[in-house]
């Protein structure tokens, strides 16, 4: 349904009403830890990340899998460990 354009405002109408609430706004003394929380840096990672960083273990795929699984030796050789044989 269309609106009648009695009751609807003109742009210069709603162009002045916001440029009065914007006046009205930078009136207002804002509260001094919300403007330190607005003017701080918006990432702050990069320290968590560096931390990360150096408690990464450097360690090769194999001591990875051999400390996770807990496999004493990572290498066998191509030969079973202590699993039974089905025979046919």
């Amino acid at each position: 349904m269309k609106r009648s354009t009695d009751t609807r405002k003109s742009t210069a109408e709603v162009r002045a009403n916001m440029q009065k609430h914007y006046g009205e706004l930078t009136d207002m003394v804002a509260d001094p830890k919300a403007s330190a929380d607005f003017h701080r840096p918006a990432y702050q990672a990069n320290n968590m990340i560096r931390i990360q960083g150096q408690q990464l273990e450097h360690i090769t795929v194999e001591e990875y899998l051999a400390k996770k699984y807990n496999i004493k030796e990572a290498d066998t050789g191509g030969k079973e460990n202590g699993r039974k044989q089905h025979k046919e």
